[in-house]
This record gives C-alpha cells, structure tokens and sequence, in this order.
C-alpha cells in the first residue's frame, strides 16, 4: 500500500511568486499530450509502454477535464512538470494525482508551485478534503507535501510505523495524522522520538514466542520475565540479555511496564489479569480466559473498573485461512452468515509428558473435553461477530489413549451453538483422538469459504477455498483459492502458530497507540468464544440445552456472581464437577510416573514404550472409579 494524505479546505495555501523563467500553464488540447507524456514518463512512469497505459487510464475517467483539470510547470514555455487535481465523483473528494517533475529540474523546490496550483483550483469546489497517495522513496515529494499542509492517513495497519521511519528519514519531528475517514487520530513522532511500549511476560515457556516479537518490532521492548522455573528463565536470559528475571509476581508487577502478556497456566490466567490490570498494567492473556462464571463476571468487571486494554490470545483467529474469511465476511462477499464448523482435534498423547510432567492435578488431566475449546469454536465468533444464545454438548466415549495419558476428561466434545441471528455453528474439540485436524468451513448466503483439510496439505490454515456468488443466488459454484499476503505475510511467517503469534502481538500494540484499525479479541469476545464450551458440558451433564449468559448485560452478571463449578478441585470446592461426565477414570500411579520420567526431548510412542518394558493400559476395559 502507498502512503496516502489528505489536505483540508481552510489550511493555508503556498502564495508565493514563481523564480524567474518559471510559469503556471493549463493542458490546452491534443498538442499538450505528448509533453504531458513526457513528464509523466520522466517523473512518475518507469517505461513507455507503462506511461501509455497510465495515459489511457487517466484521461479515460470521466470526472478529468484534461484542460480545466491538468496544470504545467513550464521553464521558459517548456513543460517541465505535470499536476493533476479533480473531484472524484466516486468518493466525492479531492484528487491530487501525477505531481511529477522532470528530473534535471528536481531539488529545486518547484514542486509546492505545482501543488499550490492544483489545490487552488480544489479548495473552494466544497471538497471535505483533497487526497494524494505516494511512495516512500520519493522522500522531496513527501516533505513538499508535509510542508503543503497535507497531513498523513492512518488507513491501514503498518502506516504507523511507516511514517515513523519517514519523519526520521526527513527529520522531521511530528507531523498529525487522521484516519481514512478524515477524523483525527494522534500526532505521529519520527522514529527516534516515538514511544516503546514495555512489556514483561509471565510463563517463561509458550511466552517465549511473545518474547520473540520484541526483536521484530520497534515499538515494543522487552523488560522482564517471570516463571517458577529459575532454570527456565536463565535460558531465556541468555536469549534476550538484559531482561530482569522474577520468580514472585508481585514483585514483577511492581517492574515499569505497560503491559503484561500471560502465558502461564490456562486456568490461572483470570486472576492474575486482574492482578495484573489493578497494577495498572494492560493485558494480553492467553487461553483460557476464565474458568468457571464467578471468573467471568469478576474479569468483565475488573476491565470495566479499571479501563485497562484487556487482548485475548486466541491465535487460531489471526492464521491465514480464518483470517482471510474474516475478510471476506466483512466485506460482504460471503453474504448472510449462516453456518460454521471448526475443528481443533490433537492428539496430543507424542507430547503429553512435555505439557503435563506427569502431574496428576496437572489442569490439562482434568479439564472437561470442551473445556480448550476456543480453537475450534473463537475464529468461527470471530468470523462472524455474533453472540452466541443457547448451545447443546455431546461427548465423545472415554477411551485408551486418554488413560495413557493420565487425562480424566472426553478425547472430545462436540457444541452446537445457536448464534443470536439463528445461525448455527458446529464445533469440534479434544486432545485424545487418534489423529489431529484443524479445519474451518463457514457458509453465507452467497457461497462458501473453507480451509484445507490437514491431511490434504500441510498446514491447511494456510490454504483457503472459496466458492462465492457475486449476487446472492447465482449459483456459480466457481471453487477460487484467494491470495492470503498481505503486507505482515513475510513478518508473521517467523513466528509460531502460522505466523499468528506474530499479529496478535501487533494487533495488541496497535490497540494500545489507539489505532481503531487494531483487531483484538476483548474481553466480551473472548467471553463469547469460551462461555459456549463451558455450558456445553454443563448440557452434556444435564441432558439438555442451556442457555449463555451476556455479560454485558449487568444485571445478567448477578445470577453468577457465586458460581464456581468447573473441573478445577482448588477453586470448585463443593461444586466440582467430575472431568469426565460419567464419572472419572482411575489411573494408576505407574502411568503418571512413566510420564514425569519420559524423555523431554523424544515423542511417546508404542515402541519406546515396550522397548522400556513398561506396560500401560491399552484398552479400555477397566471399569472407572
């Protein structure tokens, strides 16, 4: 994307008198097209063949009159530059368009009579503003333009940045910047003058990808880490140096920091983001948000109180595949939504020893089958910015793989949630079948969207099909893959999760510089996306469909202020529910030892397993205490 500006009627316009030998002359007919030409080619067009096509384009639209439209610089009655300036009929704005300027007669400051030409003819037409678009590299172009009054355009992500390193490049300290709407939106600082967001990370482990973005990102730094594990965080020390090393969160809170990202266990992550936004420090948590309702209701309340930015991490939202049909939703092109299924199915037995240690209250041994579930069932919500109503549960059999594992809950769940415009979506979920999927299907009213099948191509979130109508009911049935680059494509690609630990944490920060365009999960979307597992199970252990709280609605939040049931015996207390809805396994105490003993850096697998002499259940026979 080109950087884009915008110049409002009432700013002053350049009056000054032209150098000597110097004039303002207007295209005046067939004669001018050749010069005109020239100067386009010689100032803006790289080759012939590009300027004759730029010609036919530009003079083809019909809002430019060439001769009340098109102005000349001329040096002694020679066309030496070239200024396009019209109303576009389409936005009904402004256009500033083919500032150009011969190159033997650049760095002269010639270029503000063109411009101040062009924006005279404009400025009293009744015009919101006039806009122009340009490139980075032509930096005289851009600070005439700055100098012009033209001021920069936050219309995309990433312009932030841009800017930035343009000022510094200028030397320019701050120039204001407005979104593509014409609304202010801040003072953009060159480079060396912008702000750097501090951050620390809490869980020395999965945060390391956080951690990484502080190298890729010059607004943000890293500053200190904090985990119970002091081996852990030596090692992350040698890879960030510098950083300041916290086995007590307390202390850690009182670092200087402007935001916290939690990667810590997923069923403490509520309580320390509130902590955390007490202190003063905005929030970047992972999944899970909450655990149980008497969490949602004390988080929800705590962002409210505080007015702390709260960003939730479910990444699978921000991979290539689901994030394309986000795109394509909002603009209109899947139509209605409909229907959606997702699937987030890992068999996670290979790695189990690594993300448990063999410890048997581990909270990942005794979740429910729905309890992670906002893989499968967060970028569908995302997608289509609905709240769910209502949601029935099915769980899948307990069976042998979950018992080598030492895991009490299903190897699955199924949700069927009821979104609030009646649309359905399917959702699938669990860490003990046989094989893994991640896939997302989502229908319209005009087509259809879906990833690739993980067993069809590798990283199938990275692969999109798209079979759409261009007007509802056409029936086409044309299968397209649409290109799924953007500009943060070859920045994302570095980190983890399909390059989507990437822009979470950008899409975080730009949230924080007050950039509207930042797309962060707050805390009533992550709500959305975990309330329906968690009232899944509770329709699995009822026997019937259940109902989902809004809690933006205050008075909603009441009914729930006390209630605790989850899976999770320390915080449960007598409302505990079992993992398992037919009641738990018992798992010997041999099968959490030869996980705890397991190799950290080998995969589990059946002939290790006998190669070792251990013997663990391998099917499901005994009976279940």
């Amino acid at each position: 994307m080109q950087l884009k500006m915008y110049w409002f009627p009432g700013t002053p316009v350049f009056d000054g008198a032209l150098p000597e030998g110097y004039s303002i002359s207007r295209f005046a007919g067939r004669a001018d097209v050749d010069a005109w030409l020239d100067c386009c080619r010689d100032g803006l067009v790289s080759d012939d063949a590009g300027a004759e096509e730029f010609a036919a384009r530009i003079l083809a639209r019909p809002d430019i009159e060439p001769k009340r439209d098109i102005f000349f610089l001329d040096y002694h009655g020679e066309h030496i530059g070239t200024a396009t300036c019209y109303v576009d009929s389409d936005e009904g704005a402004g256009d500033l368009h083919m500032v150009g300027i011969k190159k033997e007669f650049r760095g002269k400051g010639l270029a503000k009579y063109l411009t101040a030409a062009a924006l005279h003819h404009v400025k009293d037409s009744g015009v919101p503003y006039v806009l122009l678009t340009t490139d980075e590299w032509r930096e005289n172009a851009v600070r005439s333009y700055l100098k012009a009054g033209f001021k920069p355009v936050q219309y995309g992500l990433g312009m932030e940045d841009r800017w930035q390193a343009m000022l510094e490049t200028l030397g320019i300290d701050s120039a204001e910047m407005v979104y593509d709407d014409a609304t202010p939106y801040k003072t953009v600082c060159r480079s060396g003058l912008a702000k750097v967001y501090r951050f620390g990370v809490f869980g020395a482990g999965r945060g390391t990808e956080m951690m990484k973005y502080s190298r890729e990102s010059s607004s943000c730094e890293l500053v200190a880490v904090c985990d119970k594990n002091f081996a852990l965080l030596e090692d992350r020390e040698k890879d960030f140096p510098g950083v300041k090393l916290y086995t007590d969160f307390d202390e850690f809170l009182q670092e200087d920091m402007d935001f916290i990202v939690l990667a810590n266990y997923a069923n403490e992550h509520a309580p320390f983001a509130m902590r955390a936004m007490r202190a003063g420090k905005a929030v970047l948590s992972e999944v899970l948000p909450v655990q149980n309702m008497a969490e949602a209701v004390a988080l929800v309340e705590t962002v409210e109180q505080t007015g702390m930015v709260y960003g939730y991490v479910e990444n699978c939202c921000y991979m290539p595949g689901p994030k394309k049909m986000r795109e394509l939703y909002r603009a209109g092109k899947l139509g209605a939504f409909e229907y959606g299924e997702g699937e987030y199915m890992h068999n996670c037995e290979p790695i189990w020893h690594n993300i448990t240690r063999g410890e048997p209250d581990h909270w990942r041994n005794t979740m429910s089958a729905f309890y992670y579930g906002t893989h499968s069932l967060g970028p569908l919500i995302h997608v289509a910015g609905l709240r769910p109503v209502s949601v029935m549960g099915f769980e899948g059999p307990y069976n042998a793989r979950m018992r080598r594992m030492g895991a009490l809950g299903g190897p699955f769940g199924v949700a069927l949630v009821t979104l609030e415009n009646g649309a359905v979506l399917k959702s699938l979920y669990g860490v003990g079948p046989s094989r893994s999927s991640l896939w997302y299907s989502v229908y319209g009213s005009k087509g259809r969207a879906e990833t690739a099948r993980e067993d069809a191509v590798h990283n199938g979130v990275e692969k999109l099909y798209a079979n759409l109508d261009e007007h509802e009911g056409d029936n086409d049935n044309t299968v397209v893959e649409p290109d799924l680059n953007d500009d943060f494509s070859e920045k994302a690609a570095q980190s983890g999760h399909s390059g989507s630990d990437y822009l979470v944490m950008y899409h975080f920060v730009e949230k924080l510089r007050g950039n509207k365009y930042a797309e962060i999960i707050d805390v009533y979307e992550a709500l959305d996306m975990f309330l329906p597992a968690l009232f899944a199970y509770r329709s699995v252990l009822e026997g019937k469909p259940q109902q989902i709280p809004d809690l933006r609605d205050r008075a909603e939040r009441d009914k729930w202020r006390a209630d605790v049931a989850c899976t999770d015996k320390a915080v449960a207390g007598a409302a505990l529910q079992p993992s398992y809805s037919k009641g738990n396994a018992d798992i010997p105490p041999e099968t959490y030892e030869f996980i705890r003993n397991y190799p950290r850096d080998k995969q589990i697998n059946g002939r290790d397993r006998a190669e070792l002499g251990l013997s663990l259940p391998q099917t499901d026979e005994d009976e279940r205490g």
